[in-house]
């Protein structure tokens, strides 16, 4: 195990704090005219997915933790459970539905993503920023009425509804962030 002071924590890290798995978002070192200096952190908690801030002292030690990232393809799921195959040894690997975090519903098949095992258990699964899914269905929208409304709901291919400009027809493929559900552009193919 590898130990960190507060003032060596950088974004990425991931450290022990009262023996659960954080990863560093950012830290910012301050040392004020009077007093003994401080690290202000922001932390993901890599089990639950919520991120807050902690104040330590620069001198307050840190360990590492076993956290591994491992490359995988989402496969299909059974409502509770989803499968993925691991990339370079083709493994299959289950993830309970609680450590997807809400990106379950932008996972189609064969999507990438990067699963987080803490002791040789998956505890968190990210896909890229930005994906692009097939429109399903659209929301019909009364000829005229523009006024009242500037985008409609539209369900894309894995179930996902979001908003999306009134121009949007079934068939079309959308930019979408998965951070936030929001609609980014039309994909032209």
């Amino acid at each position: 195990m590898t130990a960190y002071s507060g003032n060596s924590l950088k974004s990425g890290i991931k450290i022990l704090i009262k023996k659960q798995p954080y990863e560093v978002y950012s830290s910012e070192f301050i040392k004020p005219g009077k007093g003994q200096a401080f690290v202000r952190i922001k932390l993901k908690q890599l089990l639950t997915g919520k991120l807050f801030f902690k104040t330590v002292k620069a001198t307050d030690l840190f360990y590492s933790t076993d956290v591994v990232d491992i490359e995988a393809s989402y496969l299909y799921n059974n409502g509770s459970i989803w499968f993925f195959m691991h990339k370079k040894t083709f493994e299959h690997i289950s993830v309970l539905k609680t450590f997807l975090f809400g990106y379950e519903k932008w996972l189609t098949n064969l999507s990438s993503c990067v699963i987080t095992l803490w002791r040789e258990a998956p505890i968190s699964v990210r896909i890229d920023n930005f994906v692009q899914l097939k429109v399903y269905d659209v929301d019909a929208v009364i000829s005229g009425d523009t006024i009242n409304s500037d985008n409609k709901l539209v369900t894309l291919e894995t179930g996902a509804i979001i908003r999306a400009p009134l121009f949007i027809k079934k068939g079309d493929y959308l930019k979408i962030d998965t951070r936030n559900g929001k609609y980014i552009s039309r994909i032209v193919k």
